[in-house]
């Protein structure tokens, strides 16, 4: 019953939003919307508390993995509907294209071979596109995505051809420990590919023109769920599918971690816009996450789990401010001067979400990143956690910038108010930074339930 109450749910989602997109009525199509994404958070959620476990339909399979990536994505994507109903006008069609894109999130999260997981990536980009043309203004931004996502699934769908010449299947755990060249090829096409997905260096250079260029709500559903879709797909195929190359590959995702912190973090002290900062701290962001894959172990699956949530919420929560202050043309880091004045929690959950992204203790950003530099040095790579280290310490500047600005005088300074669905973000996104800060086991406990099931045999197949 509870595998059907979520596919009636699911449903119900896209059927819904279609017949409400003709009929054109917005406030309707706002509830009726958030009301399926929240029965879809609740079900997954109730799924993860009884420990369900099975594989539907013969390429669905909810397992510990799946369930606590399928619920953060549920949970972001109806943040993300919040902050889009109070920005977007033609709201009725961000709904729409927003249950066609936590399709094909489920499509790749729940996926039990390759082809869903590509699939699921097509589904999802193509709307995403569309939702940022939603806005006359950023079409730069969506042509570029669009030309950077064609060239990541072509690359995607040659590597699937050499993965099932290799193996005769297209099952994520068919290949097992094999080892051969054209394994090795097909791996490395993967890596390029999800890189496009994942904002890993150096294929991430589309990144800060397209978040930048987007309207804030959508680089919000782009930086703080889409890409934690290219994540999961990611450790599903490095972990799951070339289980055999981990241990040997792992110093490769250790140097494309290294390379990726640099950039976004070298790249963002330059900022003055604070949207394409913030695009390029999400690229440094990557990389951190990268630690925990190059560990190539449980504990490490778990830490990159543990910072993908952590990022998730800090991201929307920061996105939600920006496109708060965007409608009246604060964009500069100068604009943001006097938003301590202007509107205290604001400037409050800013500075707490991106000292959360820094990795200051009491929130989860520093229980994220103090897992991934453990894990990296059990994995005896003291140096990357080092690096982890310094690229934090880098960080620091250019988001102290930002507070700095927030909380510095403004001579006339008026109260100014934020959205109700808005401000629900604003806080929701706090109250879980801080909760899971000061009480991680819950998190840590669900994570690593999430990332040890990656290394049992035959995923999936249970």
């Amino acid at each position: 019953m509870i595998f059907e109450a979520f596919i009636i749910a699911f449903a119900l989602l896209i059927a819904g939003n279609i017949a409400i997109r003709i009929a054109d009525l917005r406030k309707l199509q706002f509830a009726y919307n958030s009301a399926l994404l929240a029965a879809l958070a609740a079900i997954l959620a109730y799924m993860m508390f009884v420990n369900y476990s099975a594989v539907k339909l013969g390429f669905i399979s909810f397992n510990p993995f799946s369930l606590f990536v399928g619920l953060l994505l549920s949970i972001g994507m109806l943040f993300i509907n919040f902050i889009a109903f109070d920005y977007q006008k033609q709201f009725e069609d961000f709904a729409l294209l927003g249950s066609f894109v936590i399709a094909g999130m489920y499509a790749v999260v729940f996926s039990v071979n390759l082809v869903t997981i590509f699939l699921g990536i097509e589904l999802m980009t193509l709307p995403s596109v569309f939702m940022i043309l939603l806005d006359r203004r950023s079409l730069e931004a969506g042509m570029k995505m669009f030309i950077m996502a064609s060239i990541s699934i072509a690359i995607f769908s040659f590597a699937l051809v050499l993965f099932y010449g290799a193996t005769g299947s297209i099952g994520l755990a068919s290949a097992g420990m094999q080892k051969s060249a054209m394994l090795a090829f097909a791996l490395g096409l993967f890596v390029v590919a999800l890189g496009f997905e994942t904002s890993v260096f150096p294929f991430n250079v589309w990144i800060p023109d397209v978040y930048s260029g987007a309207p804030a709500y959508a680089s919000a559903m782009l930086g703080g769920i889409n890409k934690k879709v290219g994540f999961a797909a990611l450790m599903l195929v490095f972990l799951v599918a070339f289980a055999g190359y981990a241990s040997s590959w792992r110093y490769v995702i250790a140097i494309l971690s290294v390379a990726t912190m640099f950039y976004g973090n070298l790249l963002a002290l330059k900022q003055e816009n604070v949207k394409r900062m913030l695009a390029y701290s999400s690229i440094s962001q990557a990389g951190y996450i990268l630690i925990g894959l190059s560990a190539a172990s449980e504990f490490g699956a778990t830490a990159s789990l543990v910072q993908i949530f952590a990022h998730a919420f800090a991201f929307i929560g920061l996105f939600a401010i920006v496109s708060w202050l965007g409608l009246r043309n604060r964009v500069m880091i100068d604009d943001f001067i006097g938003l301590g004045n202007e509107n205290a929690v604001a400037a409050f959950a800013m500075s707490i979400m991106m000292l959360s992204l820094v990795g200051m203790p009491f929130t989860v950003g520093f229980i994220g990143k103090f897992l991934l530099f453990t894990g990296a040095i059990s994995g005896k790579m003291l140096w990357l956690a080092l690096l982890g280290i310094l690229n934090s310490i880098i960080s620091i500047y250019y988001y102290a910038r930002v507070m700095v600005a927030a909380y510095t005088n403004k001579a006339g300074a008026k109260r100014l108010r934020m959205g109700a669905p808005t401000m629900l973000v604003v806080v929701l996104c706090l109250a879980i930074i801080l909760f899971f800060g000061i009480y991680p086991s819950i998190i840590i406990n669900l994570a690593s339930s999430a990332g040890n099931y990656l290394f049992l045999p035959l995923y999936g197949t249970r």
